[in-house]
Order: structure tokens, then C-alpha cells, then sequence
């Protein structure tokens, strides 16, 4: 069995882990990250769109209205939007908020004003696509240290599955212990990988946990 790291924040499903065991791998789940909601208020009342880039984001959103047109990263921000009452308008075919903002600026219009809920580490550059967008930090992101037994145990892991820039983030102080593949969820946690490592880094087509487990169980099998 190939010792692999799951960094997510969430467990992998019972048929998500399945999959990886198939393929000979043993895995072991390290989050990196834990993330807090801010408890801040929206920063106004009246908006014609929402745009949520993480799904971390939805429990944040009690008291938005259920009316406004939404605009969410991928399919799993869809689905835990739509779980809570929202209908999705808009979804980019490849999951990065830059592709999002990218779509937005094409159907937004000019009258129309875009609350963005967010992450305090979420990428705002997009934003300036659209001429009146309103910012709402919803939750934060903090990062954790590896212990000891878990930097020692880094050595023999042959595969990290990174979800975000922030998990990379986390593993950077230990990455001479480190000497298998990455598997990033998508371009941008790849762009983060690249900056700090010169090791091989896989990146599913499709940006999603259940296609990033079939590209490394078919590299494993």
C-alpha cells in the first residue's frame, strides 16, 4: 500500500476512500487548515447577484435573500447552495472564481450591484471585472503546524491531495520532507504548488474531489 495525505478540511466519503483503497493506497486524512466564520455583517442590503467561490462560504448566508440571482464557483458550491433554498444562476464550466467573474462580467448589468461572500483569503483581483461589486468577508482561514510524528511521517508519503492555496501554504516549512507527487484540485492550488516546489504536480481536468481521486487512482493502480 502507498501511503497518500488528504489535507481537506472535510472527510472523504465512505465511497471517495473506497475508491482510493481500490487503487492500493493507504490514506491517511491531515487537514491543514481549519476555517471560522466571521460573523460579519453584509456590508448592504439591496443586491442584484451573489457570487460564492467556496462552499465553506454557504453557512454563512442564513439571512440572504432567497430571490437573488446566484453565482457559484462549481458544482459542489452549487449544491450546498441550492441544499439551503438558493437557485444557482450562473456556474463557470471550469471551477476558478477567475472563470466565474469572467462569466459575471458578460450578464451583469451595469445597474446591477454584486454582494461577493467570501473567504478572508480568497482572490479579489477578479472583482475589478465588475463596476459595482460589494466585498463580505464570511469566514477565515487558519493554518496549522505538523507535529512531530506527522513531519517524520511526511517522508514516506508518496501523494498530498491539496483542495487550496492555503493547505500548501501550511506544508511549506516542511517540504524538504517531502519527496512524492502533489495533486492539486485545480489551476490556482497548482499555481501555489509550483511557487514553492519543483516536484511533480497532477491536476485533474475537471475541478473536483471525485475527479482528482480518479486521477490519482489511476496513476496508483
Amino acid at each position: 500500500m502507498c501511503d497518500v495525505w488528504y489535507t481537506g478540511t472535510k472527510r472523504l466519503t465512505a465511497s471517495q476512500r473506497a475508491r482510493l483503497t481500490a487503487s492500493g493506497l493507504s490514506v491517511h486524512h491531515v487537514p491543514l487548515i481549519e476555517t471560522r466564520l466571521t460573523h460579519n455583517q453584509m456590508p448592504i442590503s439591496q443586491f442584484d447577484w451573489l457570487v460564492v467561490t467556496s462552499q465553506t462560504a454557504v453557512p454563512a448566508l442564513r439571512d440572504v435573500p432567497r430571490d437573488v440571482k446566484v453565482a457559484a464557483v462549481g458544482e459542489k458550491t452549487k449544491q450546498a447552495l441550492e441544499t439551503v433554498g438558493f437557485t444557482v444562476a450562473l456556474m463557470p464550466e471550469t471551477f476558478t472564481g477567475e472563470a466565474l467573474f469572467r462569466d459575471l462580467a458578460t450578464v451583469v448589468k451595469a445597474d446591477e450591484v454584486v454582494l461577493f461572500a467570501r473567504g478572508d483569503l480568497a482572490n479579489t483581483a477578479h472583482m475589478a471585472k465588475l463596476e459595482n461589486v460589494h466585498d463580505w468577508v464570511v469566514y477565515e482561514t487558519i493554518g496549522r503546524e505538523l507535529t512531530e510524528t506527522e513531519v517524520e511521517a511526511l517522508e514516506g508519503i508518496e501523494a498530498l491531495l491539496v483542495l487550496s492555496p492555503s493547505a500548501v501554504h501550511a506544508l511549506t516549512p516542511y517540504l524538504d520532507h517531502f519527496h512524492g507527487t502533489w495533486y492539486a484540485i485545480g489551476e490556482v492550488t497548482e499555481r501555489a504548488v509550483r511557487e514553492v516546489s519543483t516536484l511533480p504536480v497532477r491536476v485533474p481536468e475537471c475541478y473536483t474531489m471525485d475527479a482528482l481521486i480518479q486521477c490519482i487512482g489511476e496513476d496508483f493502480s
